[in-house]
């Protein structure tokens, strides 16, 4: 009797190979070659899934969003109040090997996203997730009295994901702002700023 083959399980397994590469030699060092190499599956496999290296990196930047968007849903079930909030906006900014490949295989399709509406959809889909689970963590927030009731979780959620997705674009071409990043300099004090008047936390809804 033929094997049965798992082809959704060896997608995922070819594109977590391609951010893997993409995280240590960058979008260019994502060949079939060297995918092949990273993934142990050979050239031929390869194609099978894939009509060509575009089709593979749309495989990759389609498997960053699905990465990114487990993690937040994991953050705001385990965490609260601002605290969540900042760890789903950090979740998506170049703080290790796998949010660095994130922020570069998303920084490589903004650019075709202008001319391809397949992958317009892609990136559009990717952040209002993020946008939503954002805004979910800061409706949470208010309710337990830790954010200011007065402020609009969802145009707040959308100045937040825009402000951390400049950061991230910007970090992985300066290192400064990389290490201020990871220090938490940046993000947490823009966070702190939606904290609750002191008698608003006293007492939460």
């Amino acid at each position: 009797m033929p094997k049965r083959v798992d082809h959704d399980g060896r997608r995922r397994e070819i594109a977590d190979a391609i951010l893997r590469v993409i995280a240590d030699q960058g979008v260019a060092g994502a060949t079939f070659r060297v995918v092949a190499e990273a993934s142990k599956w050979s050239t031929g496999v390869l194609s099978h899934y894939f009509r060509n290296r575009d089709d593979m990196l749309l495989e990759a930047l389609r498997r960053a969003g699905e990465l990114a968007g487990d993690a937040q849903k994991g953050i705001g079930a385990s965490m609260r109040g601002r605290d969540a909030v900042l760890a789903i906006l950090e979740e998506e900014l170049p703080l290790d090997s796998r949010r660095i490949a994130l922020t570069r295989i998303f920084v490589f399709f903004y650019a075709e996203a202008v001319a391809d509406p397949a992958v317009l959809a892609e990136i559009d889909g990717y952040l209002e997730r993020w946008r939503r689970q954002t805004e979910i963590a800061l409706r949470a927030a208010q309710h337990e009295g830790d954010v200011d009731a007065d402020i609009d979780p969802r145009t707040v959620a959308a100045q937040l994901v825009a402000l951390t997705d400049g950061l991230s674009i910007h970090a992985i071409f300066n290192e400064r702002l990389l290490a201020q990043l990871r220090e938490g300099n940046v993000l947490r004090p823009v966070i702190e700023r939606l904290a609750a008047p002191a008698s608003d936390r006293a007492a939460p809804r």
